[in-house]
């Protein structure tokens, strides 16, 4: 399997077109290296190799978050701990005695 920078398989570079550096991110699906995003260009290639390296840990971070948020509610979902419940019948706004009144009934055994 080959690696990618991107979950989708894209890839940040870098690439010249007569004295610029332009950060590009590639998509090299059926073999075309068709860009699909233009970062912008550069006059030194070191400040495009930069750039580009810069936004491909800004996508991967993202990536490896939404794959773990994904993974972190499969997990909870299995050991059934599921979304939070549907909200109760009777408001708390219902709610006679204070809970902070230290009003607690009597056990009258």
């Amino acid at each position: 399997m080959a690696r990618n920078y991107t979950a989708d398989g894209s890839y940040w570079t870098v690439r010249k077109h007569g004295n610029v550096y332009w950060v590009v991110r590639i998509d090299p699906s059926n073999g075309s290296y068709r860009w699909v995003e233009t970062w912008g260009g550069y006059s030194r290639a070191g400040s495009a190799g930069g750039a580009a390296a810069q936004l491909a840990y800004a996508q991967a971070r993202r990536d490896v978050a939404d794959q773990l948020r994904g993974d972190l509610h499969d997990a909870l979902d299995r050991i059934g701990l599921g979304p939070l419940p549907k909200p109760a019948p009777v408001p708390p706004d219902m709610l006679l005695v204070r809970p902070d009144a230290d009003d607690e009934a009597e056990d009258d055994s």
